[in-house]
């Protein structure tokens, strides 16, 4: 599913966000992460974007945000005459005992009740599975005002008029709720004062909801004017909806003072925060997860034990619907479930998806087991291409783009920066990144990596390369350092030593027409270098004069900014003033060699 997000006070720019059932935003502190949501928690609630959607949104604290905002909707609401709509809700943790009642009352193979059967939290009828021991004890009460209102519908309904309050499936399920739970001869001529119920999960079936699935929550919320029952909602339950709206500004229900008792007379209050926290996340799924459900979850991992984490993002990626998650913990960014299209990084409230692999990893190395996490998230990538420098990458789908070729084909190779440890002819050329695989191969996580890259800088190494292809290293030593990887039972990774013809990838950004544009190709083409080794109009410079220069120094002034190294638009400005006819056939042979592998 693909979602336009609003501006949020961090960006002020519109942008799309591909959620393939979850999209988990990781970010630093004040990264965004939080506005993501709630400029989509806004728009939805203001009815400016997604009313496709029934978005459902949580957070694992009191947020302030959801809840001013959400306070001010419900006002303007109840103001208007309207009551509580469940298109667009905002949980905070009062709904908590009433929503996991619910959930364990009418979702008998729900994750609610599941949680309570595996802990010995409840009993349950051996005849149609009901819950016979959870029960919820609430403050109930009748005001005058509704008791006026009754009144004078009945009065109406005297004089004919049909279409009163009393005709509304609200109230037949209000009525029928008190008969059951508090008195059969109540007649709504006087207000109930506020006093405990206690509730049974089993009882809930002797009451008439008389809500058709397709009315939604909304009819009775207000406390003043005439109701409103225009829009249409086929997810929720009509239990959801009658006690959504008792609950609503604690009208017929005080969800502020709830206890939720189960078997053995345990308190959901004696529970653990994260059981409390799980409890209630699965309560939200039971309820709302319908195919056109979006869920908000606000950093719902915290406070969850590394077991539950699991059991969270298990959940989530089985969902009917979608959601959008934010998060910081390293268990929940290293989830299986969670693979690397499901990460999204935020940066000032934007989704920077631009050499993602390098901001996952600069991101977790401030975490513990930032190495191990290394590797797991790498775990997830299909295709790795190892590199010396992140840009080297960058640099050569440019030019392989420019040279007019399809890099689209190139998106499922992610890039890695991993330093090849070549700095004399002592060491054993690629080393540094062939012990990488190692550490790769040894991960606990599932390995779906099938293909490795490992792209090297020339440097002054003398090597051979494959005839046919251009750009593998041909040698005994080398195939043996890549066969003395074991990788996992059952797993399948081919590794590729390749290595550029010229010193580094800078060098095939030497071309005559980009530099004579920039006033720099005196600094190539100089006594330093045979004339006949010139760089030349329409002509690569493949040689190896060119093959071998230090290509910096002439080459950063061009493509980077000072103090911020690599600027994209000043590499992208200087790409195109490249010829295709002046790009080096090296840049075509390691493209062909690495989409022929895949």
């Amino acid at each position: 599913m693909e979602i336009t997000l609003a501006p949020n006070p961090l960006y002020d720019q519109q942008q799309n966000l591909m959620i393939n059932k979850v999209a988990t935003l990781i970010g630093e502190n004040g990264s965004g992460k939080s506005s993501i949501l709630q400029s989509v928690f806004e728009e939805r609630l203001n009815k400016r974007a997604h009313q496709n959607l029934n978005v459902v949104c949580f957070s694992s604290g009191q947020n302030e945000n959801y809840s001013e905002k959400f306070s001010s909707y419900l006002g303007r609401e109840r103001q208007a005459g309207r009551g509580l709509g469940l298109e667009c809700m905002y949980f905070d943790k009062p709904w908590s005992k009433l929503l996991i009642f619910l959930a364990t009352s009418i979702k008998r193979t729900g994750k609610v009740r599941s949680f309570l059967r595996e802990r010995g939290y409840v009993t349950e009828s051996a005849q149609n599975g009901d819950d016979q021991s959870t029960c919820l004890k609430c403050a109930f009460k009748i005001d005058k005002n509704y008791v006026s209102r009754v009144q004078d519908a009945l009065k109406r309904e005297m004089k004919g008029e049909v279409n009163t309050l009393r005709s509304t499936p609200y109230f037949r399920s209000l009525d029928s709720f008190i008969s059951i739970l508090y008195s059969k001869d109540y007649e709504f001529e006087e207000p109930i004062r506020k006093h405990t119920i206690e509730i049974f999960a089993d009882r809930l079936v002797d009451i008439s909801f008389d809500f058709p699935r397709q009315t939604q929550a909304g009819e009775e919320g207000a406390e003043a004017g005439e109701v409103n029952a225009q829009a249409q909602n086929t997810a929720f339950d009509p239990e959801v909806s009658f006690f959504t709206q008792a609950a609503d500004n604690n009208y017929f229900i005080d969800k502020q003072g709830y206890k939720l008792l189960f078997k053995g007379e345990i308190e959901l209050d004696q529970l653990s925060d994260g059981e409390y926290q799980l409890l209630f996340l699965y309560a939200l799924i039971d309820l709302f997860d319908a195919p056109d459900t979006l869920f908000l979850l606000d950093e719902a991992d915290s406070h969850l034990h590394y077991k539950n984490v699991e059991k969270l993002w298990s959940l989530l990626h089985g969902i009917q619907g979608n959601a959008i998650t934010t998060t910081h913990l390293l268990d929940s960014i290293s989830a299986k479930e969670n693979r690397i299209e499901h990460l999204k990084v935020v940066e000032s409230g934007r989704i920077n998806d631009d050499n993602k692999i390098k901001q996952l990893i600069n991101r977790l190395s401030v975490l513990s087991r930032a190495k191990s996490v290394e590797f797991e998230v790498c775990g997830k990538l299909p295709n790795i291409a190892l590199l010396d420098d992140y840009n080297d990458w960058i640099i050569f789908t440019r030019l392989a783009a420019r040279a007019g070729l399809d890099i689209d084909r190139l998106s499922t190779v992610h890039a890695m920066k991993k330093s090849s440890s070549y700095a004399s002819a002592n060491e054993t050329f690629g080393k540094g990144k062939v012990d990488w695989l190692h550490g790769l191969s040894k991960i606990d996580s599932p390995l779906i990596t099938t293909r490795a890259f490992l792209i090297c800088d020339r440097d002054e190494a003398a090597l051979e390369w494959n005839a046919n292809d251009g750009v593998q290293v041909n040698g005994r030593i080398y195939n043996d350092l890549l066969n003395a990887v074991k990788w996992p039972r059952g797993t399948k990774v081919s590794p590729y030593l390749l290595a550029w013809k010229r010193r580094e990838i800078k060098n095939y950004l030497l071309s005559h027409t980009a530099l004579s544009n920039n006033n720099a190709l005196d600094q190539v083409n100089n006594g330093d270098i045979a004339l006949r080794n010139h760089l030349k109009p329409d002509k690569p410079g493949d040689n190896d004069d060119i093959r071998r220069l230090n290509a910096k120094g002439v080459i950063d002034p061009l493509i980077n900014t000072e103090g911020a190294g690599l600027d994209i638009e000043k590499l992208q400005a200087y790409i195109n003033l490249i010829p295709r006819e002046e790009i080096s056939e090296d840049i075509t042979n390691m493209y062909n060699f690495i989409t022929g592998k895949l």
